[in-house]
């Protein structure tokens, strides 16, 4: 009798400590977006649409893509996965629109935009032309050295052309597109001299100007030719100055920058710097980061 009533006091013991305890932990809630109206789940698409693609949505994908946000409690994952397509798709759609074309040819022209003030495109072909077509005059005459040259300047304008597709085909980076940007004449003639030159490209790159060493290195590579180190990298030209700018952890620094002031027309936290820098440098996934600001409530305006 007393081993049977130990038997039944243990397994009383057992059973207690085994008994899950009720934790509570403050504003650790799943959020719930119940009663968000319909008509800002439209202004959430629409804006997608037009930051990612330059275009508005169609009526079947906006009403497709309400359906879904909603039936889905307008949850991350969702936001994530129509963002994601978006960028990714080659899918042609009802009007004929490839979207990984469109997100791509809409980073070029915010790139023209930021470094070359939209300028269009046939303005940068005929100047590709012109180049070309000087070349092929100098090679009949004889001229070689004036030849490679032309050739080089009209190599210059058919790479910003065609950096869009270079990007979306992986050949590039993004921080080649950028250096394309700010490596040819027209931004020369935007920018007029060296010192506005090297100013402009600080400015343009990493949204501040340069110190007086960090100055000092720029303008002898770009005006002279001489060598100098910049951001720790040794550089003798205005081509190298560009390729080191375009490459250096400022940059990162200032593309992180630049996709706030885009997409959420602010500047960026020093931590939100600092995360999204970090991990551009390790993945060079300027994709990823703006999926990352669009998916938030902030973007959305949930």
């Amino acid at each position: 009798m007393k081993k049977l009533l130990y038997l039944l006091i243990l397994s009383s013991l057992i059973i207690s400590s085994c008994k899950k305890d009720d934790k509570f932990i403050a504003n650790n809630d799943a959020p719930s977006y119940y009663g968000v109206p319909t008509i800002k789940v439209k202004n959430y698409i629409n804006r997608i649409f037009i930051d990612l693609t330059g275009r508005e949505p169609l009526d079947i994908e906006m009403d497709s893509l309400v359906i879904l946000l909603e039936s889905n409690n307008l949850n991350f994952a969702t936001r994530e996965s129509i963002v994601l397509s978006l960028q990714t798709d080659t899918t042609p759609q009802n009007n004929g629109d490839n979207f990984k074309q469109l997100f791509h040819s809409n980073i070029y022209e915010l790139q023209k935009a930021r470094f070359l003030e939209g300028i269009p495109d046939f303005s940068i072909a005929q100047e590709m032309g012109i180049q070309y077509s000087l070349a092929q005059v100098d090679s009949l005459n004889g001229n070689l050295l004036s030849y490679f040259w032309r050739t080089q300047q009209g190599k210059i304008y058919e790479d910003i052309l065609t950096s869009d597709t270079a990007l979306k085909n992986g050949s590039i980076t993004f921080n080649e597109m950028c250096r394309r940007m700010c490596y040819n004449g027209l931004y020369d003639i935007i920018n007029m001299n060296s010192f506005n030159y090297v100013n402009a490209v600080f400015d343009n790159m990493f949204y501040r100007f340069p110190t007086t060493d960090e100055f000092t290195a720029s303008y002898d590579m770009v005006d002279a030719d001489i060598a100098g180190i910049l951001f720790a990298q040794p550089g003798a030209s205005k081509y190298d100055f560009s390729t080191i700018a375009a490459n250096s952890t400022e940059f990162n620094d200032g593309m992180v920058t630049w996709v706030y002031r885009s997409y959420m027309s602010r500047f960026p936290t020093t931590s939100e710097i600092y995360n999204y820098s970090t991990h551009f440098q390790s993945n060079s996934d300027l994709p990823f980061i703006i999926r990352e600001l669009m998916k938030t409530d902030e973007y959305a305006n949930f």
